[in-house]
């Protein structure tokens, strides 16, 4: 059985004493040695090239270029900072095999990455803070790419703040840096941090430049090769003007095996099921028990006898009603298999003009298109909503009181469900970020930036679900992963039909449209000694989700028996049968045709017949590869005329998508002013920022609700009830952020930095808790659910402690110790308010239905009534988040006969407590407890090999009260990946001017898993792989 560990605090004492007792075992060996060398004049910063502290530094004779030289420019910034960042640089990007930049900021101490469905990364968190706590920058300016992908648990991302950065390749970006205390010239809004992504520009690299990289990758769980590749042009004329354009491409073949139980859940036993005072104590209750046995059940039992106790106890023999009223089986228990493909085409555009030294303008550009097509198959055992009924039980404990897991079940009354699902999505990005940097003087300095960027997604989702006819099903898990075997052949058509109440089909599209646009300045006084700075900023963000929906129609003609007439909801249509009786007579259906809403309509609806009856399903199913039929889509799609109706899809309110039709509008007013300043104490150097940002912000949100129509009364009959009436309602809020911040880096000695830092950072709630509208979950409109657009931000107070010792060339040990206290964490809780109090919100009394009234006057009335409804608020109470960074990078010549191998390996430790109101609620998800990067290199006379390993603990995924169960909360496993990349420069080898390097890289070389369960360890949530990723590449400069 799969178990999960808790690590007492203490532990993480061994990894601080051992890098102490190893840093003085090397403490000798380099004595003599120079810390860290200067970076080529071309990778600084114009700032860096002119202080006299870079003039100054002494020129190393050795000359090292690739990975190792990566790592130098990245131990050198490091060193250089006030406060506490790490950086990867274009070569240490370059050459891992990385899909996406997500990935690559993995390497980096205390980062880690949310990953999709198919085993890829796609968003960034800090410091044991979720991906909404990261701020993320383009070139220094604000950036908000649109895009949604499927999580590991099938959950869509990209409602929040979370941007998947999976969109972005890592050919074109020179610099990656993670800023952990921030400063007061800072955008605000990452809590955890900052992610600033720096694309490449003219002068990175002087005079004519052209590099170009071609690969050929083999998916092995795909089975097909596929092209990527980029091109990077560049010319400089003399030190005035330079331009810079490249383009990366590549058309990624995906292709996942996973397994699924979306959620774990158990029966709600009735009275006469169970005579327990205790009955359904954990909560759940997904599926209902039938009072009888019904018809062509299966396992044996007999039509019309009573299921109460002494039956279900008397078919599970060896268990007490306890493990049949507690014992959690999965609630959709489905192999699932997803494949297709994602085209990306990113290009960069920059610009650089320098009419004098002291004069800089730059524009950079960016656009990427994404397109994907891919087709999602499972195979589901149906407990939630069904049925069934459980005989011949086995449970994993013998105490069930709180809970247990079955292990073997027979569940009579059980059908198998087929889901097709094809996604088309399609995204585009464009950023503009045009600015300048003007010495004034010696001392006055002026820098300003403007950005305009837009970004719009949409994904199109049929989707067809396909049933057998219940019989007997045998469930067992006894690995922890259930295994199903049906009375049904699945992977034969015939098994599969039109099954009312079961089967549907579904046309869904979501679209999304996101704009930035802002401006910063700034003006700075004075020299290294001592300066002081003072800016402006203004950034402004809106983003729109909207759904689409024509399901209605697509149904009624695919599998309803094609009605001539398709009347919107609260109407109703017949069901999913597959009847085909065409010219028959609808009427029976629409007894209301003709009046209120159809009124002055005339004639008789009638049948025209199911598009695909049931006597021809069987003919659009094909035996799949995975033992379970799948779809023939084009020929369904053909003879279901879908196209015809997802080109008549209509904005809806609702929707089977996770995140709901939204809006938010920012609009944020900063100014700032830090001082920097460098002194000199017994000849070794004391550097510090300090200062302040101010924030003004203000937002709209919105969301697209439906309420009923007040003109429907229990007269009005199908057929002329009235659509309910949808529309846009918008909040305002509008407020304000201090953030001081101060950080100061001491030289203890030249190769040995002391390292500490304080400040205030917040991040804005969550977009889709601040999304107003009513949602009522009782036809006595006395309980529902409400938005909360006044959540105020998130709120950090950061404390950072470190030491440094940068041992010579790429080598440095460091330690960390960081502390955040969060205030302004959310809970849900439920609030009692006047009934008149929804009016803000569009709610009336005139908007009620019928029904809704005469509750409500039963109850004193408008003017007197209460609701209660659940909403979303800051609570009083904080968390506590505190852990350690340590991290060694270590060349290994001086004691290895064979020159050019080394290391790089970082830990991360975080631990967690919550106090005050709601302590137990709180919890920072996704957030392992240990988490490790190491990397064992070899470089030298142009061969280069590299195995890098990534190690997380299990974390915590969701909150408690999964699918109504109280304790149920979903957890990840560990998590290890193996990565190998290589290289071998044949122009070095050869001694021949113009040859390529070839690379050869394997991506999840160990074909690492991602596994997730259900509050218990043997209740398998998801099982996800990709898969290893071959990748063989030339790549040439000019």
């Amino acid at each position: 059985m799969y178990q999960s560990r808790k690590f007492p605090a203490h532990r993480v004492q061994r990894p601080v004493v051992g890098l102490t007792l190893l840093a003085g075992l090397i403490a000798q060996a380099y004595a003599q040695q120079a810390p860290v060398e200067p970076a080529p004049a071309a990778q600084q910063s114009p700032a860096e090239a002119t202080t006299p502290a870079a003039a100054a530094e002494p020129l190393q004779s050795i000359v090292v270029t690739g990975y190792r030289a990566a790592l130098q420019t990245s131990a050198r910034e490091k060193q250089r900072a006030t406060g506490f960042q790490d950086a990867v640089f274009a070569e240490d990007i370059g050459k891992f095999p990385d899909s996406n930049i997500a990935e690559s900021l993995n390497r980096i101490p205390g980062v880690q990455i949310g990953r999709n469905i198919a085993g890829e990364g796609t968003t960034v968190q800090i410091r044991g803070l979720g991906p909404s706590f990261t701020k993320v920058t383009l070139n220094g300016a604000p950036f908000s790419p649109v895009s949604s992908s499927w999580s590991s648990v099938g959950v869509a991302t990209g409602g929040g703040r979370d941007l998947d950065l999976n969109i972005l390749p890592t050919d074109l970006f020179t610099k990656l840096t993670v800023s952990k205390s921030p400063n007061a010239s800072q955008s605000e809004g990452g809590a955890a941090g900052t992610v600033d992504i720096r694309s490449a520009r003219p002068f990175d690299k002087a005079g004519q430049y052209v590099a170009l990289s071609l690969d050929g990758a083999y998916s092995q769980e795909a089975r097909k090769a596929y092209p990527k590749g980029s091109v990077v042009a560049s010319k400089t004329w003399g030190d005035t003007f330079g331009i810079l354009a490249g383009v990366s491409y590549a058309n990624t073949q995906r292709y996942s095996k996973s397994w699924e139980a979306i959620g774990w859940t158990n029966p709600a036993l009735t009275a006469a099921q169970s005579t327990s005072s205790n009955r359904n104590s954990t909560g759940g209750g997904n599926w209902t028990i039938p009072a009888v046995v019904p018809a062509n059940a299966g396992g044996g039992l007999v039509a019309g006898t009573a299921i109460d106790q002494a039956f279900l106890l008397a078919h599970n023999p060896g268990v007490g009603i306890d493990a049949i009223d507690n014992g959690y089986v999965a609630r959709l228990a489905r192999p699932m298999t997803d494949h297709g493909n994602n085209e990306r085409t990113t290009g960069i555009i920059s610009a650089e003009y320098r009419p004098s030294k002291d004069l800089h303008f730059f524009l950079d550009t960016l656009y990427s298109a994404n397109n994907a097509q891919y087709e999602r198959t499972d195979m589901n055992f149906v407990a939630r909503s069904s049925g069934i009924i459980p005989t011949n039980y086995q449970v994993d404990r013998s105490d069930c009181a709180k809970g247990c897991v079955v292990t073997s079940a027979d569940f009579a009354n059980a059908y198998n469900f087929l889901e097709y699902r094809l996604f088309r999505e399609d995204g585009y990005t464009y950023n503009l970020n045009p600015g300048m940097e003007w010495k004034l003087s010696d001392k006055l300095a002026l820098n300003a930036q403007a950005n305009y960027g837009q970004s719009l997604f949409h994904r199109e989702m049929p989707t067809i679900i396909l049933a057998t006819q219940p019989g007997l099903v045998h469930y067992g898990n006894t690995t922890g992963t259930p295994a199903i075997q049906s009375a049904a052949n699945l992977d034969d058509p015939k098994s599969f039909g039109w099954v009312d109440g079961v089967t549907r089909v579904q046309i869904q599209d979501e679209r999304r449209v996101s704009k930035t646009k802002g401006a910063r300045g700034d003006l700075s006084y004075g020299d290294k000694a001592f300066s002081v700075k003072a800016g402006l900023s203004y950034d402004d963000w809106e983003r729109r989700i909207r759904n689409y929906d024509n399901s209605i129609a697509y149904q009624a003609s695919t599998c309803g028996n094609n009605p001539s007439l398709v009347l919107p909801a609260p109407n109703t249509m017949a069901s999913c049968t597959g009847a085909n009786t065409p010219g028959a007579s609808a009427a029976a259906l629409f007894p209301g045709y003709g009046t209120a809403y159809t009124a002055g309509q005339t004639g008789t609806p009638t049948y025209g017949g199911s598009l695909v009856p049931a006597s021809a399903l069987s003919g659009y199913l094909l035996p799949g590869p995975d033992g379970y039929v799948t779809m023939d889509w084009p020929q369904f799609a053909a003879a279901t005329k879908y196209n015809q109706f997802h080109n008549a899809t209509v904005e809806t309110a609702a929707t089977a998508l996770t995140t709901p039709s939204a809006y938010i509008h920012e609009s944020t007013s900063g100014a700032f002013i830090d001082t920097n300043g460098d002194i000199d104490l017994d000849g070794n150097s004391l550097r510090y920022n300090a200062g302040v940002r101010y924030a003004r912000t203000r937002q709209t949100v919105g969301a697209y609700s439906a309420q009923p129509d007040p003109r429907n009364t229990s007269a009005i009959l199908n057929g002329g009830r009235y659509p309910d009436v949808a529309s846009w309602i918008y909040r305002d809020s509008t407020y304000s952020n201090v953030l001081p911040s101060g950080s100061v880096a001491y030289n203890l000695r030249k190769d040995i930095v002391l390292r500490a830092a304080a400040s205030k950072s917040m991040t804005r709630a969550d977009p889709t808790l601040l999304r107003p509208g009513i949602t009522f979950t009782s036809t006595s409109a006395d309980i529902g659910s409400i938005g909360n657009p006044t959540l105020a931000p998130f709120t950090s107070n950061n404390l950072d402690v470190g030491v440094e010792w940068y041992t010579g060339r790429e080598g440095y040990v460091s330690a960390t110790l960081f502390d955040k206290q969060i205030k302004g964490l959310t809970i849900a809780d439920n609030v009692t308010m006047p009934f008149g109090a929804l009016a803000a919100y569009g709610v009336t009394y005139n908007s009620l239905t019928p029904l809704q009234k005469v509750a409500l006057d039963a109850r004193g009335g408008p003017g007197t009534a209460t609701v209660v409804m659940t909403q979303t608020r800051n609570a009083a109470g904080h968390l506590d988040v505190k852990g350690v960074e340590l991290g060694w990078v270590q060349p290994l010549d001086k004691w290895l006969p064979i020159k050019g191998f080394g290391f790089n390996e970082n830990f991360t430790y975080v631990d967690q407590k919550a106090s005050g109101e709601a302590a137990g609620a709180f919890v920072a998800l996704g957030v392992p407890k240990k988490s490790n990067n190491a990397t064992l290199y070899y470089e030298r006379d142009g061969y280069m090999a590299r195995l890098s390993h990534t190690y997380s603990d299990g974390f915590q995924v969701t909150g408690a009260n999964q699918n109504g169960v109280t304790q149920a909360a979903i957890f990840r496993e560990s998590f290890k990946q193996l990565d190998f990349s290589s290289s071998v420069d044949l122009d070095r080898v050869l001694d021949r001017d113009g040859l390529p390097t070839v690379t050869f890289n394997i991506a999840n070389a160990n074909n690492a898993k991602l596994r997730y369960y259900n509050q218990y360890s043997n209740a398998t949530e998801a099982i996800n792989s990709g898969g290893r990723i071959y990748s063989l590449g030339l790549r040439m400069k000019f």
